[in-house]
């Protein structure tokens, strides 16, 4: 008896040890002046880099050597993209790997002949006979008003992985966990390759897209009946995952656009109401309810687990505090054991506690919230005899969030007591007052604030020549206003030097 209790807790420790094990990639360059390389990991990043879960810059030694340690419980797939470091002359390579528990890889890559050579324990599952097979020329397609070139792209991509899959496997002899999930990335690379690039594209040709949006949508709609869009014996293919991460934005930028065409239809399928009061929940929150709503309608299972993942992620890392803690809470009943239920807690008590904050004294409102302001001489009217940081954003722009929460407290601390005012001029939020408010506070904005009319907006911009959100301007006590010169994301020493120079005038 006493023998079988101790093989019971030998093999109790043996899957203890075996539950999270050390992973390690060494790679080492040749022909190359890069200080580091940069190792992607979907499944664990969550489509951001919020937790620093599964994005690694690796850095380099004088020797061009950098080590990546990891600890996993279960294999990844990851990304691993490498350049020559000559801004001149820069060359690039792009390499998919599978990292499983335990893996002890070395990859020797020489920029210069592009050849790689990868060994050591799982070497048998990243030989860059296929794991660096890629898309070509897809760079280069950005701008095209139709889709001929990029579907050839992505169907010679997808045919190129199934030609040499099965070669891969007589030569090299991979593991069968690696075979099933090769399999399942090769079934997503055309789909993951074209939507991907399809919904950036209409960005950058939008008036062509238009146009033409239809048979863009008809190739898409044709690939996707071709796979499982809820899958989750796919979810450690690198294809996959990055599908998902892409749907759940893709898809609410299209709902956003619908409730725009088709608002009965829109509020009656997601919202389940009459257009009134479905534009009421809508405006209050066009990020993260709707993620959610197009995430509880596509997914089940494992992928719905890892959507919420994303979701959570992703609205932490934009600011976006807006039922998080309600959707939190629901998925956290709905999958206790969930690691994600451990990663977020902190940060969603943090949410907690700050949307307790009320309005404060420190935070003004311009009379009637600004709606008689019409033109930037109206605004700078309000700032005569004062120095400003004028900052437009809006509640619904990520980066403006983002700015004011990682800027904002430094910027007031250096300038506390200098004579510093702040002006937030909010920008497509008519009709928003209450989110726009409660945000107000969440951020602790202490300064003016005024919601502006389209009149409003269009003017400043036009007159500051700002290119988009969120724009800095500084005012000066005379009157006189110049742009921020710290870009984004912000070069605080930069505006920092700005301001200081516009508070000494006399």
């Amino acid at each position: 008896m006493k023998r079988i209790w101790l093989l019971i807790i030998a093999f109790a420790c043996f899957n203890s040890n075996v539950s999270a094990q050390n992973t390690t990639l060494r790679v080492s360059l040749k022909n190359s002046t890069a200080t580091s390389y940069y190792v992607f990991i979907p499944e664990l990043t969550l489509g951001s880099d919020y937790l620093k879960k599964g994005a690694h810059t690796v850095h380099l030694n004088k020797e061009r050597t950098g080590t990546l340690k990891l600890e996993l419980e279960k294999p990844v797939f990851a990304y691993v993209d490498i350049s020559s470091g000559d801004d001149n002359d820069s060359k690039e390579i792009h390499y998919y790997l599978y990292l499983s528990p335990g893996d002890k890889l070395d990859l020797l890559a020489d920029l210069l002949s592009r050849k790689t050579v990868i060994t050591g324990k799982g070497s048998n599952n990243n030989q860059p006979m296929l794991s660096m097979i890629e898309a070509e020329g897809v760079r280069s397609f950005y701008g095209d008003s139709l889709p001929d070139r990029i579907i050839t792209a992505a169907n010679k991509y997808q045919a190129d992985l199934k030609s040499v899959f099965p070669k891969y496997i007589k030569k090299y002899k991979p593991s069968a966990d690696f075979v099933n999930v090769e399999s399942e990335n090769i079934k997503y690379a055309a789909v993951g390759t074209y939507y991907d690039f399809k919904e950036s594209n209409k960005f950058s040709n939008w008036r062509a897209y238009q146009k033409y949006g239809s048979i863009w949508t008809k190739i898409q709609d044709s690939l996707f009946s071709r796979v499982t869009l809820n899958n989750s014996n796919a979810l450690t293919a690198f294809n996959y995952a990055e599908l998902v991460s892409n749907f759940l934005l893709r898809e609410k930028e299209r709902l956003w656009d619908a409730a725009r065409k088709d608002p009965a239809n829109f509020y009656r399928e997601y919202y389940n109401t009459d257009t009134a009061a479905g534009k009421k929940l809508f405006d209050a929150d066009m990020q993260n309810l709707l993620t959610q709503k197009i995430l509880e309608k596509h997914f089940t299972g494992p992928v719905q687990e890892y959507a919420y993942g994303i979701l959570i992620s992703e609205g932490l890392g934009s600011h976006s505090p807006e039922n998080m803690v309600s959707i939190f809470d629901e998925f956290k009943n709905r999958f206790p054991d969930s690691k994600y239920v451990k990663w977020f807690s902190r940060a969603i008590d943090t949410i907690r506690q700050q949307e307790t904050q009320p309005l404060s004294n420190e935070m003004v409102f311009a009379p009637g919230n600004g709606s008689m302001l019409h033109t930037f001489a109206d605004v700078l009217a309000m700032a005569k005899g004062k120095t400003v940081l004028l900052d437009m954003w809006g509640t619904w722009c990520g980066p403006c969030r983002n700015e004011i929460s990682n800027n904002g407290p430094a910027i007031k601390a250096y300038f506390k007591d200098k004579g510093l005012d702040y002006f937030y001029v909010a920008n497509n939020d008519m009709g928003h007052d209450d989110a726009w408010k409660k945000l107000i506070a969440y951020l602790n904005m202490t300064g003016t604030h005024i919601l502006a009319n389209p009149a409003l907006s269009k003017d400043i911009m036009r007159t500051v020549k700002g290119s988009g959100y969120p724009t800095y301007v500084i005012i000066k006590k005379d009157g006189t206003w110049e742009l921020s010169k710290a870009g984004y994301p912000m070069k605080r020493d930069v505006l920092f030097k700005q301001l200081d120079a516009a508070l000494a005038m006399k």
